[in-house]
């Protein structure tokens, strides 16, 4: 009995110890590095292979998921934390039976964000009992997403069927967005550009098994939760930032004093897409402008119904969303407010402001004053009609600002896109901010006084204009991807001088410090006519 006793209290004693010694020295997770072979070991491998040119991975594994891989390079790529120096933890695995993976140079021996933002490729050697071949690993700073067509063809202007992977960068946990996804390309510019934009749209296949597809509404990179992205080429854009910088700023002042309920904005994030197994380059990734981000009334759901036109070209405007059928009825409200826009001063001035928001179509001509939105003067410009107080009521809302800060188009230009010195002292004429301010409509003049100054202390601001310029140019520069995108599109815009976008910037806060003092005065000044 004493003997049990004692067998059962040192067991007790060796549980407890082993229990302390999990809570004090817990078993650290595997790291890259212990893949890493020296020289002498990885000769050694490969003398008793043969070297082949048949592929041995058809993918590569960390922490538990399959990696975004450019397989005519055999490049595969790592989105890892790049505001973090410490390497993430984890190993490589081969998704082949009978494959093992090792480093023929270690990262953790490098500075983790020198590697990142030069795009150092690391090799990778795989192997099997006969046979070897060698692989590049690259760590990227971005989130990353993988588009798969069913078919293996070239996402097109008709839908095309496949799968998306989303990859965030930093995290490790729950850290891939797997779906069922359709896309298509979209964009007037990507019928010119080789590099294309694209809309895609998420489901998730039926679980009764009857193979019906339904949405699949999520949430990437702390947008909305949502079914359809669109994803940004950003080929002619040169310093890859002109355009977040202008939305952000909208983001930020005119698209939150419209509506509490509806986000008169949209949001995008830096990614790298591949698609079939190529390496893209760098996107925007979007929400969509839609019903449901302004919160409108949609067809069949109440009425009266509410309308989302869009002004693709000067004479060229689209009712957006999903209709039964377009008819004359439903463009009634728009039409009423171009015969406004043309009629005669005392006709404009007394019905314009009972249609439209006074307050947010100013802070849309002040907002392409300041961003020298020329591309936004008779084309891409939301125009919202919600029922307000018994009435139709018209909102504004500015969209694609890649020709801002100084960028025009140029269509004899590899990119169809230059830099104009000279419009950075032009006033952008937008029509209908225009006729407010020479009339004084609603006291115009004074409003757009005063919202300048305003803004000047927040959005408007050289600091802040500095900060988020540095901020982006540090995700997409630090991140490799602008490297990278540059190497992949040669005929692409790309400029990463932002010094000279910051003093720009803050050159034309300046001039239109001078200019604001006198609104109808500035009407006068010399406009931007392509």
């Amino acid at each position: 009995m004493r003997n049990r006793r004692t067998a059962l209290g040192i067991g007790l004693l060796l549980l407890i110890c082993g229990c302390l010694r999990f809570v004090f020295f817990p078993l650290k997770e595997p790291d890259m590095g212990t893949q890493a072979l020296t020289g002498q070991e990885a000769e050694a491998l490969k003398e008793r292979r043969t070297e082949t040119e048949e592929e041995l991975l058809s993918g590569l594994l960390f922490a538990g998921e399959e990696l975004p891989w450019d397989k005519a390079s055999g490049t595969f790529y790592l989105p890892v934390d790049m505001e973090n120096p410490a390497w993430e933890t984890g190993t490589f695995l081969a998704k082949d039976s009978g494959v093992k993976v090792y480093l023929l140079d270690n990262p953790l021996e490098d500075d983790k964000q020198e590697a990142i933002r030069t795009g150092k490729s690391y090799r990778l050697l795989a192997a099997d009992g006969e046979s070897y071949r060698e692989y590049a690993l690259v760590f990227s700073g971005l989130p990353m997403l993988v588009l798969d067509t069913d078919t293996g063809e070239e996402i097109r202007y008709d839908e095309i069927y496949g799968s998306m992977r989303f990859y965030e960068a930093d995290s490790k946990t729950d850290w891939v967005t797997e779906s069922v996804m359709s896309a298509h390309i979209r964009g007037g510019s990507s019928r010119l550009n080789p590099k294309k934009s694209y809309k895609i749209t998420l489901y998730k296949k039926n679980q009764t098994g009857s193979g019906a597809l339904r949405e699949n509404k999520v949430s990437l990179l702390g947008m909305r939760e949502d079914d359809e992205w669109l994803l940004y080429a950003m080929y002619s854009e040169d310093s890859k930032v002109r355009d977040k910088l202008s939305l952000d700023i909208w983001n930020e002042s005119g698209a939150l004093e419209i509506d509490e309920q509806g986000f008169y904005g949209y949001h995008m994030e830096y990614i790298e897409v591949f698609q079939n197994g190529e390496y893209r380059g760098i996107y925007g990734l979007m929400e969509p402008v839609d019903y449901k981000q302004l919160d409108l009334t949609r067809e069949n759901e109440a009425q009266p119904v509410e309308y989302l036109y869009k002004q693709k070209d000067p004479e060229v405007f689209e009712l957006k969303g999903s209709w039964t059928a377009q008819t004359e009825e439903d463009f009634e409200v728009l039409n009423t407010y171009l015969a406004y826009l043309d009629a005669d001063d005392e006709v404009f001035a007394e019905e314009m402001p009972k249609l439209i928001d006074v307050d947010n179509a100013l802070d849309v001509w002040l907002y392409l004053q300041a961003v020298i939105g020329m591309d936004n003067i008779q084309r891409n410009i939301f125009y919202p009609a919600v029922w307000e107080d018994g009435q139709y009521r018209i909102r504004f809302m500015p969209w694609d600002m890649d020709y801002t800060w100084g960028n025009v188009h140029d269509f004899d230009a590899g990119n169809r896109t230059r830099f104009s010195e000279e419009i950075l002292t032009m006033r952008i004429a937008w029509k209908l901010g225009d006729r407010l301010i020479r009339l004084n409509v609603d006291n115009a003049q004074e409003k757009v006084k005063a919202r300048w100054k305003e803004l000047r202390q927040t959005v408007y601001s050289d600091e802040w204009l500095t900060e988020q310029i540095d901020s982006y140019a540090h995700q997409v520069v630090d991140s490799g991807a602008f490297a990278r995108d540059e190497a992949r599109w040669e005929n692409g815009g790309h400029n990463d001088d932002y010094e000279s976008l910051k003093e720009l910037a803050c050159g034309r806060m300046a001039f239109l410090d001078e200019q604001m003092e006198d609104p109808l005065a500035y009407l006068d000044l010399e406009e931007y006519v392509e």
